[in-house]
């Protein structure tokens, strides 16, 4: 029996990318730029991106338990997004470079966190481990996380450059991804 079109993942992941973009532009995150990653990167970024909503695509979910879960996941991974845009708001009485308050008190890559954790929950609600399909979108996953970490490295290499000390002192006293360092 042919699922309906409506019940793909593709679907889910596009919709929780613009949830993710429209808590950032209502919420003002405008202390989130500089001079970003390079042009390399950016093009890595969006091709892994393509390649998850083109795999999304082959992979289905109906309402079922894995779906709650799934949905629950990508929740939480919505409110780390929000929680990173309201630190990164405007706060003219913190007049410090390097922001080291809200989630990024216990976290220096929240927002990094937070779209693994959303993408977790997108491959949670497709739950089929009878699907080849399904399978390549777990292997797509651990390659995301594998090409995030090296651009978190390279994030924070480029923020030791642009903040110098403060951002070194904050490396130390703050974990990349909430417990691990």
């Amino acid at each position: 029996m042919e699922t309906v079109w409506y019940f793909r993942l593709f679907y889910v992941h596009i919709l929780s990318f613009i949830i993710s973009w429209l808590l950032f532009g209502i919420i003002g995150a405008k202390r989130m730029s500089g001079p970003g990653p390079s042009k390399s990167w950016v093009i890595a970024f969006w091709t892994s991106l393509i390649a998850g909503w083109v795999l999304t695509w082959f992979v289905t979910f109906s309402i079922n338990l894995a779906f709650w879960i799934g949905l629950g996941i990508i929740v939480l991974g919505q409110v780390v997004f929000a929680l990173g845009y309201i630190a990164m708001r405007e706060h003219p009485e913190k007049k410090k470079a390097v922001v080291d308050w809200g989630i990024y008190k216990v976290s220096r890559h929240s927002h990094v966190l937070a779209g693994i954790i959303c993408l977790l929950g997108v491959i949670v609600m497709g739950w089929n481990t009878a699907s080849v399909m399904y399978l390549i979108l777990w292997v797509y996953f651990v390659l995301y996380v594998i090409m995030s970490h090296l651009s978190v490295l390279n994030e924070e290499k480029l923020n030791t450059e642009r903040f110098g000390q403060e951002y070194e002192d904050y490396m130390k006293m703050v974990p990349r991804y909430f417990l691990i360092k």
